[in-house]
C-alpha cells in the first residue's frame, strides 16, 4: 500500500492526461505516414503505468541529476510490421520525421539466436509539452518517448517473454527466499530461446517466398501480381490500363526500368506526394515513371487519370459527426480605401477555388447565394459591406470539410476584414495553421494597420526606438505579436551572413507578413530592455510579445544558437540549420496566435 501512495506522487493526473493526449498525437503521425507509404502495420501506444514507473525508480538506476539516467519511455508506440524488410524503411521514416536520441539494436550473429531488438528513442517535440507543469521534470524522466519495431510474428513471442520472463527479472525475490520463476530452468530457458531461430526464419521465407512470386509473375506478364508481390504495399486489385498492358507486353527494356526501383525507393516517393493516398497498380506506375523512368507513352496513358480520386469499392460508408477544428482567425483594420480592391480579391479567389461545382457563379463580383450537397457559397456584395461564406469539400482528404468566412466592415475608426478558417472532418486530429491566400494577397495589395503602424509588401524588419516599442505594445488596437531582435556587441562569424544579427530577420519579416510585427532593437530600445532585463539575457537575444502579453518571452543567444528541428527534417546547410530552425520555432509560435 505504501508503494502505491509514493507512485500515486509521481504524476498528477493533469499530467497523465495530458502525457495520453502526446501519445495520441505522436501515434498518429507514425500512422499517417506509414499509411501514406503503403505501409502493412499495426500500432499500439500507452503512457507507462505508475506502479512500473515505481518498479523501475526502486531499481536505483535513474536520478535527477545532470548526468544521471533518466526514463526514456515514459511514453512508449510498438509499430508491428508484417515484413521484416519494412523495419529498416521504418527507421529511415522515424528519423525522417523525429529527432532521434538513441538507437538500441540487436547486433546480428551468425552463430547466435535471439529476439531481435529495434528500439528508437526520440525527443518530444517541444509544442506538444506547452501544458506539462514543471513538476514532472522534477521527477527522473526524459523528455522523449520509445518507437519499438517489430514483425507481428515476434510480436506474440516479445509479449510472452515481457510477461512471464522479463518481469521475473526484475523481481526482487521472495520474501521466505523462494526461488523466481526461472531459477534453475536453463534447460527450458534455451528452448524459450530456440523459438526464435524459428521466427527468424519464417520471417525470412516469408519475404523469399513473396520475392519468388514476383519473379514468377514478372516472367508470365502478370503486371498486376508483380507489382503486388514485389512491393508488399497495401496495393489495390484493380487492373492495369489494357493500354499499359499491352505497352509492357511489347517493350521488356521498359519494364525492367520499372523493375529496377526498389521498395525504399518506392515508399520515399510514396512519402513526397500529397496527393490521392489510395494505391492502385496503375498509380504505382504513375509515380515510378514521374519520379524515374520518365516514358513518355505511360506519361499520356496515365498523368491525368492519377490526379482524380480513386474510389475503394471494398471500404463501407459510415456516417460520423464531423469535428471542427479553427485552422485560422484574424480580425485586423485594412487601409481605409482599400475596401474595392480587397473585395475583389476574396471574390477571385472564391471564383478559382468553385467555379467548376457552380458554373452558374458570375466572374465579375457580385451577390450570389449556392448550395449543393458538401458545398455552398454566400457572396454579399454591398456598397460599404462585404462577405463570402465558402464551404468545398476537401479533394486531398476524405472526410474532411473547409469552411471559410470572410467580412469586410467598415466601422467608426476604420475598415476591417475578419477571416475564419474552419476545418470540419470525421477524425479528430491536431489540425494546423492554415491562412486563406487571400488574406496575403490582401496584406500586398492593400495593406494592413495594426496600432497605427502600416504594413504591406514593401514591409521591412526596421529599427524602432523604447518609445516606439512601448507606444506600440500598449496600444489598445494591437492585435499582431511583436518580435525585437537585439545586434550582440561581438559579432560571431556565424552571425556575419545575417547583418550582424542572430538570425535572418529580413527573412522572418517576409514569412510573418500580416501576422506579425518584426522589429530591430535601436541603441535607446536594447538600452531600455538591458535596464529590465540585464545584459546577459539581451545580448543578440529576441524578444517576442502575443497579442496579448505584456511581458515578452526572451530567446537568449544560446538558447537561439542550440535550436534544432524536431519535427521533419529540412534540408539546409549544417552552419545555418540552427538559425532556420529557430526561425520555424518562432513562426509556429506566431501562428499558434491564429488559431
Amino acid at each position: 500500500m505504501e508503494r502505491n501512495n509514493e507512485s500515486l506522487a509521481l504524476i498528477s493526473d493533469k499530467d497523465i492526461q495530458e502525457l495520453n493526449d502526446i501519445r495520441t498525437k505522436l501515434e498518429q503521425t507514425l500512422m499517417t505516414k506509414l499509411r501514406n507509404a503503403g505501409i502493412y502495420f499495426h500500432s499500439m501506444s500507452r503512457v507507462k503505468t505508475l506502479t512500473s514507473l515505481q518498479r523501475k525508480l526502486d531499481t536505483g538506476k535513474y536520478g535527477t541529476g545532470k548526468d544521471d539516467k533518466k526514463i526514456q519511455d515514459l511514453i512508449g508506440i510498438r509499430i508491428n510490421l508484417f515484413y521484416t524488410e519494412d523495419i529498416r524503411i521504418s527507421e529511415a521514416l522515424l528519423e525522417d520525421t523525429f529527432m532521434v536520441d538513441n538507437w538500441s539494436k540487436t547486433a546480428w550473429e551468425e552463430n547466435r539466436f535471439e529476439a531481435q531488438k529495434c528500439n528508437g528513442v526520440f525527443k518530444i517535440p517541444s509544442k506538444y509539452l506547452i501544458n506539462i507543469s514543471d513538476q514532472l521534470w522534477e521527477q527522473p524522466f526524459d523528455r522523449t518517448f520509445e518507437v519499438q519495431l517489430r514483425t507481428v510474428l515476434f510480436e506474440g513471442w516479445h509479449e510472452i517473454e515481457h510477461e512471464m520472463r522479463y518481469k521475473y527479472k526484475m523481481d526482487e525475490g521472495f520474501d521466505d527466499n523462494r526461488s523466481s520463476l526461472w531459477d534453475g530452468q536453463e534447460k527450458d530457458a534455451r528452448m524459450m530461446n530456440s523459438i526464435i531461430a524459428n521466427l527468424e526464419l519464417c520471417d525470412w521465407s516469408i519475404v523469399q517466398i513473396f520475392d519468388n512470386l514476383a519473379r514468377d509473375q514478372y516472367i508470365k506478364k502478370n503486371w498486376e501480381n508483380a507489382i503486388r508481390s514485389k512491393y508488399r504495399l497495401k496495393i489495390t486489385q484493380d487492373k492495369i490500363k489494357p493500354e499499359v498492358r499491352a505497352y509492357f507486353d511489347e517493350h521488356p527494356e521498359v519494364v525492367e526500368k520499372f523493375w529496377a526501383v526498389s521498395k525504399q525507393q518506392l515508399v520515399n516517393i510514396l512519402l513526397n506526394k500529397k496527393y490521392q493516398k489510395v494505391l492502385s497498380p496503375n498509380r504505382v506506375i504513375y509515380l515510378i515513371n514521374k519520379e524515374v523512368v520518365n516514358d513518355e507513352f505511360i506519361s499520356a496513358q496515365l498523368d491525368r487519370e492519377q490526379f482524380g480520386r480513386v474510389l475503394n469499392k471494398e471500404i463501407k460508408q459510415e456516417i460520423r459527426p464531423l469535428v471542427s477544428d479553427l485552422v485560422f482567425d484574424q480580425r485586423i483594420r485594412i487601409r481605409d480605401d482599400g475596401f474595392d480592391r480587397a473585395s475583389e480579391i476574396i471574390y477571385e479567389w472564391a471564383y478559382q477555388h468553385i467555379s467548376l461545382i457552380f458554373g452558374q457563379m458570375p466572374k465579375k463580383m457580385e451577390s450570389v447565394s449556392y448550395e449543393v450537397m458538401g458545398y455552398k457559397l454566400k457572396v454579399v456584395a454591398e456598397k460599404e459591406y462585404f462577405l463570402m461564406d465558402m464551404q468545398t469539400i476537401s479533394n486531398e482528404e476524405a472526410g474532411m470539410i473547409w469552411h471559410v468566412v470572410a467580412e469586410l466592415r467598415k466601422e467608426s475608426d476604420g475598415l476591417y476584414l475578419t477571416c475564419r478558417h474552419i476545418c470540419e472532418n470525421i477524425y479528430s486530429r491536431e489540425r494546423r495553421y492554415n491562412r486563406p491566400k487571400f488574406m496575403r494577397d490582401i496584406f500586398n495589395q492593400v495593406g494592413f494597420l495594426d496600432a497605427g503602424v502600416f504594413m504591406d509588401e514593401d514591409t521591412e524588419a526596421v529599427p524602432i526606438s523604447a518609445d516606439q516599442l512601448k507606444n506600440l505594445l500598449s496600444h489598445d488596437g494591437r492585435s499582431l505579436p511583436v518580435i525585437l531582435v537585439d545586434k550582440p556587441e561581438q559579432i560571431p562569424d556565424w552571425a556575419q551572413d545575417f547583418d550582424g544579427y542572430t538570425i535572418n530577420a529580413e527573412v522572418l519579416c517576409k514569412s510573418l507578413a500580416g501576422i506579425c510585427h518584426v522589429f530591430l532593437g535601436d541603441e535607446s530600445c536594447i538600452s531600455r530592455m538591458q535596464e529590465i532585463y540585464g545584459n546577459e539575457s539581451v545580448d543578440g537575444a529576441v524578444f517576442y510579445w502575443g497579442r496579448d502579453d505584456e511581458s515578452p518571452t526572451i530567446f537568449t543567444q544560446e538558447a537561439i544558437r542550440k535550436a534544432c528541428f524536431e519535427e521533419v527534417n529540412h534540408s539546409v546547410d549544417e552552419d545555418e540549420e540552427y538559425e532556420k530552425a529557430f526561425r520555424y520555432r518562432l513562426r509556429e509560435l506566431v501562428c499558434q496566435e491564429f488559431h
